[in-house]
């Protein structure tokens, strides 16, 4: 009898092991930036809370810095199955998402997390969205930001023709922006912009608050134009959409709300930041100064003269490969009135 009841309770133990080893899910998550800024923090963030609120069940296992497949190539390696999650930016591969890149357009409300929360819920409910990142075999995760775009230069910026032939790295619609300027723009990948400022192979590099210091670009460009033009919502974590549906309804909605506080931690760091990283750039950061100051009035008057035509040149765009980007940018922009109304009503998620 003991014999018998000790066999039961070691198959028993044997299933009990097999069933819990089936219910683990990592997700290799791949992020081409390195493990330091605000969005690494969010992205731990996202990992933390994924574990504790599943009791360990679904965890990430994060690759810094490229390491595992560069920034371009990470929905193509989500898609294939090569990394089960990661950091994609559009812009780096126009029209892969063109629907999602209404996240680039500078217009909208400034408040990061009024962009924010609007792209996130709208790229969660509206179905053309949904099925654009489907057709890549991928599922929306978590929203990213890069807060408002600023400009730093290894020299100063004082007037328009000061941006005459200034090889400047932008991406997305800044390009269009920055080429009206008289600027010539180049193409590097965010980890090789120090290198590129530093060496004298670009002149500027489009940048944010939350990519300054990371990136350690304040040790080779000292003047900072405060520019606060827009900002860059196309900027994704994307998940393999065959990974998401082997997941439990129960673990896909507990993904979905902490993707959600995600984004508002994200939101709630960068506009924290901002007067931070100014300050400390300002005053020197191991013996590096930065200057910073805002453009002449004539500069943002050529800059965001583009803005309306951006917006007008993607609508045909969109309207010219059949997809609903109309629909898509009305949903995004009434989403942000009604989370303006929230914030405004009750304050942020944070306070």
């Amino acid at each position: 009898m003991t014999r018998l009841r000790l066999t039961v309770s070691a198959t028993a133990l044997a299933a009990l092991t097999a069933v819990s080893a089936q219910a683990q899910t990592t997700i290799r998550y791949a992020e081409y930036g390195p493990d330091r800024g605000v969005r690494a923090e969010a992205i731990k963030y996202f990992a933390e809370q994924i574990a504790e609120r599943s009791n360990g069940s679904i965890t990430l296992d994060i690759t810094w810095g490229g390491a595992l497949v560069s920034g371009r190539d990470v929905m193509r390696s989500v898609e294939s199955g090569f990394v089960d999650a990661g950091t994609f930016v559009p812009s780096w591969e126009p029209n892969m998402l063109h629907l999602y890149e209404v996240g680039d357009l500078p217009m909208g409300s400034a408040d990061p997390w009024v962009a924010m929360r609007a792209m996130y819920d709208t790229a969660t409910t509206n179905e053309a969205l949904i099925n654009e990142f489907a057709e890549h075999n991928a599922v929306y995760l978590m929203q990213f930001n890069t807060g408002p775009v600023q400009l730093i230069c290894r020299e100063p910026i004082d007037e328009v023709s000061d941006f005459e032939g200034k090889r400047i790295r932008a991406v997305g619609p800044y390009i269009e922006a920055f080429t009206s300027l008289g600027a010539e723009i180049v193409s590097f990948p965010a980890i090789e912009v120090y290198q590129a400022l530093d060496s004298g192979l670009m002149d500027c590099s489009q940048v944010y608050w939350s990519n300054v210091t990371a990136y350690r670009l304040h040790e080779v460009a000292s003047h900072l134009v405060q520019m606060d033009f827009g900002q860059m919502l196309g900027l994704v974590g994307v998940m393999n959409l065959g990974l998401w549906e082997d997941l439990s309804a129960e673990e896909q909605q507990l993904m979905r709300e902490v993707g959600r506080d995600t984004t508002d931690f994200l939101a709630n760091a960068l506009m924290s930041l901002g007067d931070e990283v100014k300050a400390q750039m300002e005053a020197g950061i191991d013996g590096h100064m930065v200057s910073v100051a805002t453009p002449p009035a004539e500069v943002m008057e050529v800059v965001t003269s583009r803005a309306d035509d951006l917006t007008a040149h993607w609508l045909e765009a969109t309207a010219a490969k059949g997809l609903a980007g109309q629909d898509v940018l009305d949903q995004f922009l009434a989403a942000q009135t009604d989370l303006a109304a929230v914030r405004d009503a009750n304050g942020y998620p944070w306070n």
